[in-house]
């Protein structure tokens, strides 16, 4: 078990898999920080406007038991100063990711990869509304 474990999310559009995602992470280590991007990290990365606003995002993950941290990933303090920041031993990411398109950034903490919650994702939620207007 780890001491500290680390999470990086927009979690825009919160659902089941965002939870289950905590939840798997939680069981690895005693604290689990969960850092949530903020509106202009969103545009710039994923290319579109956040859903929810940050202050709603952040209300959402500060009601899960989960959480031990929440804090704000932004352009000018990414995930190294954050790791840094919180002296995270550990990275978590869904297994939708994988050693070929996410390493750590080289963040000299390892990565785990968690099961990812089939048929369900951010990106398909926001097509399927888009093409429902």
């Amino acid at each position: 078990m780890y001491n500290v474990g680390i999470t990086f999310g927009a979690f825009e559009i919160f659902h089941i898999g965002h939870l289950n995602l905590i939840k798997n992470a939680k069981k690895q280590c005693k604290k689990l920080i969960v850092c949530v991007s903020d509106d202009k990290y969103i545009f710039k990365k994923k290319h579109h406007k956040a859903v929810t606003l940050l202050e709603d995002r952040l209300e959402i993950l500060k009601a899960i038991k989960y959480i031990d941290t929440i804090d704000v990933q932004k352009l000018s303090f990414g995930k190294k100063e954050l790791i840094k920041k919180h002296k995270a031993e550990v990275i978590f990411v869904g297994n939708d990711w994988n050693p070929k398109t996410f390493s750590g950034e080289g963040l000299g903490i390892p990565v785990v990869y968690l099961p990812r919650t089939n048929g369900i994702s951010s990106t398909k939620i926001r097509t399927k509304l888009l093409k429902e207007e």
